[in-house]
C-alpha cells in the first residue's frame, strides 16, 4: 500500500500545472457539475458524495459502436463487463469472477429505483435490451449497509431520456461483422416511453449465433401534488448458443472452435449447448413528499422467468416467480450550521424456483434426473445518518440488519428429502466521511462491510443436489480518496484495501458440471485513477477537445487457502490484471460531427489459483464516427461507424477460469465493424 501511496502525489501535483496552464472560458460547462449522484441515498454533487462512484452517462455510451455496454463499462477503472460469447455476460465490480461462470453475481442491481437483481443474487442483465437503459451509476466496494447483500458492488440503471417531456418517434438499424445486426423502435409520449429492441448475430465462433426480442415500458406521473408514481414494465425473449471453452492447442489451431467432444464426453455443439429465456418484470415506485422534511418511497415487483438450458451433461428447465419491494423514510433537517440527512427502510425480496435437470440428447430432453424446488427469501433493514458540517464536512454512519433463507425440497430422485440453510443475525455497517478543500477539491475516507451469501446456482449447482455446506462471503473495505473538478480538468484517485474471508470460488468436473466451495481468506488491495482534460471547451469554437485517461493497479491475492495438500496462499487471484488503463480523445465539430478514438490495454494475468497458466496481455483500439443532424424543426438523424482492433497472442472477452482440461479460451475476434443510420420526428416539446 505504501507503494501505491506513493503514487498519488505525483498525480495530482501534474493536475496543478496543466490547470495552470489552462485558460478558463466563462461560457464553458463541465457536465459533471450538472450531475447529481445518487448513491447511498445522498442525491448530492460529485465532489461531496462519500461514496466512490462512477457515472456511465450518455456521453460514455456515444463513444462506442451501439451494441452492448461493455466497451463503455470497461473504461471505469476497478470494473469489468464481459461478454465471453454474444449474450453471455458477466460484471465484476473491484473482484474476481472466480464465482461467475456465466451471469452476473455479487453486484447488486436496481432499474429506476426497482430492484433488478433477484432474491437469489442473480442479475438477468443480458435479458436487457442496450437502448432500454441510457446510463449507470456504478457504486464500488460493499454497499450492504444499504442494499443488502453483496460485497462486488451496486449499480443503479436508468431508462430516462435526455428531455422526459419530449414527444418523439424514432428508429434505428445497425450493421456489423459476424451477422450481426439490430433495429430499435422508441415512442415517447410525455412521460411515457415505449421501446422494442431486436438484435442477432451469427457470431465469431462456431456455435455462438444470439438472438433477443426486448420490450420496455415506464412512465412517470403525478399523483396529487406531492406524490410521482413511475412504473417499468419489460418482457424479454434471448436465445444464445454457449460454444464452451476450448484449449491452448485447439485456440492455436483454430480460435472459432467450439468446445470438442472428446470419447466419453460431447461437446457443445453435438450437445446443442445453448440458453433460452424468457423473462417478465412488472415494477413500479411510488414517492411522497409526506412535508418539508419527511420523503417516503416505496418500490415492489414481480417478475417470472422460463429458463432453459441443454448443457453438457444434463438439460436444466427452471421455471422462477418472484416478488419483493424496497421502502425508504427520509428526513431531512437543519439545525444551526449543521444539515442532516436520515434515511431508514427495508428490502424484502422472496423467489421460487421450480428446478427439473433431464438426460440431454443432442438438445432434447430425454430421461428425467432430478425434480426440485428452491424458495428463496431474504430481508434487509437498514438506517444510514449523514450530516453536513459547516457546509464543507460531510460525515455519514449506516448499519444494515439481515437474513437470508434458503428452503429445499426433492422430489426425485426418491426418496424425499426437505431440508433448509439461514443465515441471519448479520449486522453490516458503513462509516464515511467527506472534506471538501478550497471548493474544487475533496477528500474522502469511508470503513465498509459487506456480505454476500452463496446464490442459488451456488447452493444447487448444474448437477443438482443442495450443498448447505457452502458459507457467506464476509469482507471488510477501507477507502480512502482524492478529487478534483474544475472548469477544464477533474480528477480522481482512489486507494483501497478489501479483506474476504470465506471467498466462494468454482470448481468443475470432466463433464464441465459446477461446484462452489469456501476457498479461505484474501486480500484485495488497488489503486484507481481518473483524469480528463477539457482542451478545447468553448462550444462557440468550430471544435471541442477532451482527453481522459482511466487506470486500474491490483494486487489480490490468496491470503489463507488450501487446495488438496497444496497451499495457494500468497497466490494471486486469477482472472485480473495487475495493471490496465484507457485513455480517449473526443472530438466534437460543428454541423454534427463527432469522433471518438479509444485506447485500452492491460497486463497478462493468471487464469488458474496455483498461478501456473497465464493468458496473454492485449492492446485494442477503439473508435466511432457520427453525423448528427437536425433537419427543420421535427426531422432528425444520426449515422455512424464504429471499428475495433486488437493486438494480442490470445483474446477472450471472458476466460474460464480454473476449467476442467485447461479449457480457459473463449476466443473472440480481433477486429469488428459496425454502422448504423437512426432517424426521428419529434415535436410539442412539453414543459412543466
Amino acid at each position: 500500500m505504501r507503494q501505491l501511496y506513493s503514487l498519488v502525489l505525483p498525480f495530482f501535483i501534474c493536475i496543478n500545472s496543466f490547470e495552470v496552464i489552462a485558460q478558463t472560458d466563462s461560457s464553458s460547462t463541465r457536465q459533471l457539475e450538472e450531475v447529481t449522484v445518487n448513491a447511498y441515498e445522498s442525491k448530492s454533487n460529485p465532489l461531496a458524495t462519500t461514496a466512490t462512484v462512477a457515472i456511465v452517462g450518455r456521453r460514455n455510451l456515444d463513444r462506442f459502436s451501439s451494441t452492448t455496454w461493455a466497451n463503455a463499462v470497461n473504461t471505469v477503472p476497478g470494473v469489468k463487463m464481459e461478454e465471453r460469447s454474444p449474450g453471455s455476460y458477466r460484471f465484476s465490480v473491484r473482484g474476481s469472477l472466480l464465482r461467475s461462470p456465466f451471469g452476473v453475481r455479487n453486484v447488486k442491481f436496481y432499474w429506476n429505483g426497482i430492484p433488478f437483481t433477484d432474491a437469489s443474487g442473480n442479475t438477468p442483465l443480458n435479458s436487457i435490451d442496450y437502448n432500454a437503459v441510457q446510463g449507470m451509476e456504478i457504486i464500488k466496494g460493499p454497499g450492504s449497509s444499504i442494499y443488502g447483500a453483496g460485497t462486488g458492488g451496486v449499480v443503479l440503471l436508468q431508462s430516462q431520456s435526455d428531455n422526459a417531456f419530449q414527444n418523439r418517434v424514432e428508429q434505428s438499424v445497425s450493421f456489423g461483422k459476424y451477422g450481426f445486426q439490430s433495429r430499435n423502435t422508441a415512442v415517447q409520449i410525455g412521460d411515457i416511453s415505449i421501446q422494442y429492441g431486436h438484435s442477432e448475430q451469427d457470431g465469431y465462433r462456431n456455435h455462438s449465433a444470439m438472438a433477443r426480442d426486448a420490450i420496455r415500458f415506464t412512465s412517470s406521473s403525478a399523483i396529487g401534488e406531492k406524490g410521482t408514481l413511475s412504473l417499468l414494465g419489460m418482457y424479454s425473449d434471448l436465445y444464445y448458443q454457449t460454444p464452451g471453452g476450448i484449449n491452448l492447442a485447439q485456440y492455436q489451431s483454430n480460435p472459432k472452435l467450439a468446445r470438442q467432444s472428446t470419447p466419453t464426453v460431447p461437446g457443445s455443439e453435438a450437445q446443442r449447448a445453448a440458453i433460452y429465456t424468457r423473462l417478465a418484470l412488472l415494477g413500479g415506485n411510488y414517492t411522497i413528499q409526506l412535508s418539508d422534511n419527511w420523503t417516503q418511497s416505496t418500490a415492489l415487483y414481480l417478475t417470472y422467468t422460463d429458463f432453459a438450458n441443454p448443457f453438457i451433461s444434463n438439460y436444466e428447465k427452471r421455471d422462477e416467480n418472484g416478488i419483493g419491494g424496497r421502502n425508504i423514510w427520509q428526513n431531512q433537517s437543519e439545525f444551526g450550521h449543521v444539515k442532516t440527512k436520515w434515511t431508514s427502510g427495508f428490502e424484502w425480496q422472496y423467489g421460487k424456483s421450480a428446478q427439473r435437470n433431464y438426460d440431454n440428447i443432442g438438445g432434447v430432453p430425454d430421461k428425467q434426473q432430478t425434480v426440485e424446488d428452491i424458495r428463496t427469501t431474504n430481508l434487509s433493514a437498514f438506517t444510514q445518518l449523514e450530516a453536513v458540517l459547516l457546509t464543507d464536512l460531510t460525515l455519514s454512519a449506516g448499519v444494515s440488519y439481515n437474513t437470508f433463507k434458503y428452503k429445499y425440497e426433492r422430489f426425485f430422485e426418491l426418496p424425499y428429502e426437505k431440508d433448509q440453510r439461514r443465515f441471519d443475525g448479520i449486522f453490516v455497517p458503513r462509516f464515511a466521511a467527506n472534506k471538501i478543500i478550497a471548493k474544487n477539491w475533496s477528500v474522502t475516507a469511508s470503513y465498509s462491510g459487506g456480505f454476500s451469501p452463496p446464490t442459488l446456482q451456488e447452493v444447487r449447482p448444474s448437477a443438482g443436489g443442495f450443498r448447505k455446506d457452502l458459507n457467506p462471503e464476509r469482507g471488510m473495505n477501507t477507502e480512502i480518496g482524492i478529487r478534483r473538478t474544475g472548469k477544464r480538468i477533474s480528477g480522481e484517485v482512489s486507494l483501497y484495501h478489501f479483506g474476504l474471508k470465506e471467498t466462494i470460488v468454482r470448481r468443475t468436473n470432466e463433464a464441465g458440471s459446477e461446484y462452489f466451495i469456501n476457498a479461505g481468506k484474501t486480500k484485495q488491495n488497488g489503486l484507481e485513477y481518473t483524469l480528463s482534460y477539457d482542451i478545447l471547451a468553448n462550444p462557440q469554437l468550430p471544435v471541442m477537445l477532451k482527453l481522459w485517461t482511466n487506470g486500474t493497479y491490483t494486487k489480490y491475492t490468496f491470503d489463507n487457502f488450501q487446495q488438496a495438500d497444496i497451499d495457494l496462499s500468497g497466490k494471486l487471484i486469477p482472472g485480473i490484471p495487475r495493471f490496465s488503463q484507457t485513455s480517449g480523445l473526443d472530438i466534437l465539430l460543428k454541423y454534427g460531427f463527432s469522433a471518438f478514438v479509444t485506447y485500452q490495454n492491460a497486463d497478462a494475468m493468471y487464469l488458474n489459483d496455483a498461478n501456473t497458466v497465464k493468458n496473454t496481455a492485449y492492446s485494442q483500439w477503439m473508435a466511432r464516427v457520427s453525423w448528427k443532424k437536425s433537419w427543420g424543426g421535427h426531422f432528425y438523424s444520426e449515422l455512424s461507424a464504429s471499428a475495433e482492433k486488437v493486438n494480442a497472442g490470445i483474446f477472450s472477452l471472458g476466460y474460464d477460469l480454473n476449467a476442467f482440461g485447461n479449457r480457459y479460451y473463449n476466443s473472440a475476434p480481433k477486429d469488428n465493424l459496425w454502422a448504423g443510420v437512426k432517424i426521428g420526428w419529434e415535436w410539442q416539446k412539453n414543459q412543466r
